[in-house]
């Protein structure tokens, strides 16, 4: 979209558990950040959604990868 959002960071945002296993499993990039350098796994982080944030770092998301404010996914959980 017009921000840089990836159809995985739009699943991340709605809480979409399958849609984001889905294009996971189908070669999405799980550190693919917005134009605000928001990643999938700070949106999970920002919705409290343990399930999908579990999820994202058991496939490899980057917990230290920094948004453009300088925050990472622990500054925002």
């Amino acid at each position: 979209d017009k921000n840089g959002n990836t159809l995985l960071l739009i699943m991340c945002y709605n809480n979409s558990e399958k849609g984001i296993k889905y294009l996971i499993e189908n070669g999405a990039d799980i550190n693919k950040e917005n134009k605000n350098g928001k990643t999938p796994l700070m949106i999970a982080c920002s919705k409290g959604n343990q399930n999908i944030v579990k999820y994202l770092l058991d496939m490899g998301a980057d917990i230290n990868k920094k948004d453009n404010n300088g925050n990472n996914a622990l500054h925002i959980a």
